[in-house]
């Protein structure tokens, strides 16, 4: 199915509507789910056609429309999934990046840290990542807010509901803004030159969750 709606996308400058129309319709379900799937078709199908008069494009077979549509009501439908997805003891993040854990979360003891020369307690994960590396959501919700840290860098905290938050920091080039929606899986940013705080540790994401405030290990709902 995948293959072929690919090949009709080069054929044809209607499937360039579409996918418009596809993009504009998972940003809304970020926000809060499809009021109406059947409306969403229909509003892209429009617009397809109206391009279609205006450009002369040659018609698309019905079976190539329903090809098309098939995988916009596929795609809306995971997107509503993730969207609706209610963040609880039990729930598994996706991992923001890949790498490996330069930092365990510690809050029980303390670890060292080479560029302060010092053990302290860790609040968060920090995973090795490197500079440009592609940050996404390790679950949905809602931005916070953005903020400039001397110590993480640049810190994304998304509102997960039901008293979770995560932060993201060391974070650059962001994809998102204070009140946006996020979608778990969505990418948000990418990953920054460490702040002279942790110039020793190399390139990283700081990862980190509170529950009603308080710090707890991201550890318990990264995917295993």
């Amino acid at each position: 199915m995948k293959e072929n709606l690919k090949n009709y996308w080069k054929r044809n400058g209607f499937y360039m509507v579409l996918t418009a129309a596809l993009v504009l319709v998972l940003g809304i379900s970020g926000i809060a789910g499809y009021r109406s799937g059947m409306k969403d078709r229909m509003d892209a199908q429009n617009a397809a056609e109206f391009y279609q008069a205006q450009n002369d494009v040659p018609e698309v077979s019905e079976e190539e429309k329903e090809a098309v549509e098939q995988a916009v009501a596929e795609s809306v439908a995971e997107a509503n999934a993730q969207a609706a997805e209610t963040f609880g003891e039990e729930t598994k993040m996706v991992w923001p990046v890949k790498g490996d854990i330069l930092k365990e979360y510690s809050m029980d003891k303390t670890i060292y840290f080479e560029t302060l020369d010092q053990y302290k307690c860790n609040p968060a994960l920090l995973i090795k990542a490197d500079v440009n590396q592609e940050v996404t959501a390790a679950f949905s919700g809602t931005v916070e807010s953005v903020q400039e840290d001397s110590v993480n860098g640049m810190v994304v905290t998304v509102d997960m509901g039901n008293g979770y938050k995560a932060f993201y920091g060391q974070m650059k080039d962001l994809e998102v803004e204070e009140g946006g929606p996020v979608v778990k899986g969505q990418a948000i940013g990418n990953v920054a030159q460490p702040t002279k705080y942790f110039s020793e540790e190399g390139s990283h994401l700081y990862f980190g969750m509170t529950k009603d405030g308080e710090p707890v290990d991201p550890m318990d709902y990264l995917e295993k």
